[in-house]
């Protein structure tokens, strides 16, 4: 079996097959993935693809190329998003 344990479904790449993509993703071997949002809106969509895909994790954080968009409120968030079950990660921090 398969962990992946860096990737990016949430990219818009993946916008027009993500849900059957992710769903044959058990018959390909692969038991887990650890999605790594990138930035804020990145970071939005893995806590809610491991929301949605019980073997989907989501890495939190977000990349120096996109710190402009931080302040209290934005840090808040991600705090709390650190503290989800199935957030296992913080990633994209450089």
């Amino acid at each position: 079996m398969i962990f992946d344990t860096h990737a990016h479904y949430d990219d818009e790449a993946f916008d027009g097959d993500r849900d059957a993509l992710l769903a044959s993703m058990r018959e390909q071997g692969v038991a887990g993935i650890a999605n790594m949002g990138a930035a804020l809106q990145g970071e939005r969509d893995s806590v809610a693809l491991s929301e949605r895909w019980p073997f989907l994790y989501a890495g939190v954080g977000i990349h120096p190329d996109e710190v402009g968009c931080l302040n209290d409120e934005v840090m808040e968030e991600l705090r709390k998003n650190c503290a989800r079950e199935k957030t296992v990660a913080v990633g994209e921090i450089g």
